[in-house]
This record gives structure tokens, sequence and C-alpha cells, in this order.
């Protein structure tokens, strides 16, 4: 498995430059950053946690990964063991507006905003109920050279990719050597692209409504 450590190494390898040690660092936690709201197959993630009676907000103490939602695609709550139903996305300020965080605002929940990294519903859950939601979520920090995550694996030959062109073009100033790996860069997300679509299909002809 990829490290953080392991694709530093490599960049500073096919760079020939031993000293450049914390931009290139530096330059793999910006190319992350650049793609991370991209979806592709490897950062789309699906959360389950449970809601706590006359609590509104919910936090990393609820689940790990609320504050690493970069793009929410569908919310659903469970009501019971088989009722499902989607909760509306609102705007933070709809719900601000409609709440007074009092007893009279408990109910089963049928809106779910976020904001700053927090999920808030409305109605405040009055019981304890199952909120599901699926989207894009950044997949952690990279610090240690031991940290990993799917950036170091499935999207290992992209970041080291846009890393090299970015080396090249603000750190070692060699234009040529920056345009060339930028080549590399976007036949790199064409594949990433391609291999998601792919790994989405259904391979089934969805039929025209006439």
């Amino acid at each position: 498995m990829t490290t953080f450590g392991t694709m530093r190494d490599r960049i500073a390898d096919e760079l020939d430059r031993a000293d450049l040690t914390s931009q290139i660092e530096r330059e793999i936690r910006s190319a992350v950053a650049f793609y991370e709201k991209k979806r592709f197959w490897f950062n789309e993630q699906r959360i389950d946690f449970p809601t706590v009676a006359s609590q509104e907000w919910y936090t990393s103490s609820d689940d790990s990964a609320i504050p690493n939602l970069l793009t929410l695609d569908i919310a659903k709550i469970a009501i019971g063991a088989t009722n499902k139903y989607e909760l509306e996305l609102a705007p933070y300020a709809e719900l601000e507006f409609a709440s007074d965080g009092g007893e009279a605002d408990e109910g089963q929940p049928t809106s779910l905003a976020y904001f700053q990294k927090q999920v808030r519903l409305y109605p405040i859950p009055d019981a304890s109920y199952s909120v599901v939601m699926s989207g894009i979520f950044s997949l952690g920090d990279l610090s240690a050279s031991a940290d990993t995550n799917a950036w170091m694996t499935d999207g290992e030959a992209l970041i080291r990719q846009r890393v090299r062109a970015m080396i090249y073009s603000n750190v070692i100033r060699d234009p040529e050597l920056a345009n060339e790996a930028r080549g590399i860069e976007r036949e790199e997300l064409a594949a990433l692209v391609s291999a998601t679509t792919l790994k989405k299909a259904t391979g089934r002809i969805l039929p025209t409504t006439f």
C-alpha cells in the first residue's frame, strides 16, 4: 500500500532532488485538496448514525466522517424497522428561522442542513432514528509518513503527476517539464474518470419517455 511517505520519496526520486521534502509534502496536500471535490468511485461514502432525543446538532462525536462531508447527494431517515424517508436538504438559514430550539420543535425530522461541518436536523428528533447520508467525503489528513488513504492508492498516479507539475512550475522553474507532467496528469485524470464511469455504470439502457 502506498503511503504519504512512499509517494513523497518516489516524487523526490523522479525529480532527482533530495532537498525538496517540505515542498513535495505541501504540494501533495494541495493536489489532494484540488481534486477531492471531484467525484471518483473511491471518495464516495455512505455513513449511518443514530439520532438522540432532543439533540438538534450532530458532529464528529456522532460519526467521525460528518466533518469530512464535501458534497451531500442524499439523506434518508429510518422510522422504525422498515419505513425510510428522504430528508429535505435545506439551507441552514431556513432551519434557523424555523427552530427556536424548544420542545415544540421536537418530532420526526423531515429536513437536514449542513453548517460548519455539523448536521442540523429539523424537527429536533424526539426519539432515536437512523440517519443515512451519501455523498463525497474528504478522506482524511496526510501528515505522518505512514499516513495513507485512497488518494495514495487508487488516485496515486493522478496526485503524483500533479505534484510533479507544480514542483517543476513553482519551485524548479522548468516550464517544459511542467507542461510534460501536466500532459500526463490529464491522461491520468481521464483514466480515473473512465474507470469511475465503468464502475458506476449499470450496464442497462434506460428507455426514453415520449
